[in-house]
């Protein structure tokens, strides 16, 4: 079921099953793609209890082997649609509790939570990640938005840069497409003391970039006239962007991490991925992900 929240001009449609969103219009311009499924169906999934996969999909929580499927279950899953205020249309949130499927992957009593607000200026997503179980809770978390790029008339994807909003130094891991495993060793430099990274079909030939432990808490996507979009982050500590080899499918995903697929030289222990996040019993953890035109 789908869900409209509107301020002014601008609107934004989350679908219940896995709280996604679905389009965002902010001052009447549409900034999502449009989830061709010849290229990839979906346009803002949200990834949880992991980011990208783990080894042989496969992984120990506390000596027991669970599997695990790509960028985790949410997902997949039914969400709890709530509406905040029945005289405010501009806030709207979503719930997962654990279920007896879930357990089975992930062995923790959780609440997650995911809350839309609204502006006529800017969307703000709020996750809430909830341990409702008696022990340490291991997880990560990441946002998967798809932006139309190009989005305006006239220009390229080629037309398009990121500007990151501090001064990145960055050599990022390279993935493995066959294993689905990140290199321990080597890596391609994305930004030498730059703020700038020119967007272009060909870096993606080996998947998805990783900005890894960055400064930087913003990055605007802009085409060669300086307009585009700013996506702001709060809690989380890296960046994936990424659009699907050689398929030219005129989109580009912007997405904040806790996480990434396991390195190839992981030890095979959940609780020891990198950027692996830890709620304790009966706290919540918080990350925040917004998103404006400028």
């Amino acid at each position: 079921m789908e869900t409209t929240i509107k301020a002014g001009n601008s609107s934004a449609v989350i679908e219940s099953k896995g709280a996604e969103l679905k389009s965002l219009v902010l001052d009447g311009k549409e900034l999502m793609w449009g989830a061709d499924p010849a290229f990839w169906g979906k346009t803002s999934p949200v990834l949880f209890p992991i980011v990208g996969g783990v080894r042989g999909g496969k992984t120990l929580i506390d000596g027991i082997e669970y599997s695990m499927t790509k960028h985790g279950f949410a997902r997949d899953y039914e969400f709890e649609g709530v509406v905040c205020s029945a005289e405010s249309r501009h806030t709207v949130s979503f719930v997962l509790h654990e279920n007896s499927d879930t357990l089975k992957m992930f062995p923790f009593r959780f609440t997650f939570t995911m809350r839309y607000t609204l502006t006529e200026s800017k969307l703000e997503i709020l996750y809430e990640v909830a341990n409702n179980s008696d022990v340490p809770m291991p997880y990560c978390i990441g946002a998967h938005p798809a932006f139309a790029c190009p989005n305006s008339e006239g220009m390229s994807f080629d037309d398009h840069t990121l500007v990151f909003q501090e001064k990145e130094t960055v050599c990022s891991p390279v993935l493995d497409c066959k294993t689905r495993l990140f290199k321990s060793q080597g890596g391609v430099w994305r930004l030498k003391n730059s703020r700038e990274c020119p967007l272009s079909y060909s870096l993606f030939d080996n998947d998805v970039l990783y900005f890894r432990n960055i400064v930087s808490k913003n990055v605007s996507l802009l085409d060669k006239e300086n307009h585009g979009i700013k996506v702001s982050w709060d809690g989380f500590n890296s960046l994936g962007v990424w659009t699907p080899a050689g398929m030219k499918a005129g989109f580009v995903c912007i997405e904040p991490w806790c996480g990434c697929d396991d390195f190839d030289d992981c030890t095979g222990n959940f609780r020891d991925k990198p950027e692996i996040q830890t709620c304790l019993p009966g706290a919540s953890k918080y990350y925040v992900l917004t998103v404006e035109r400028v």
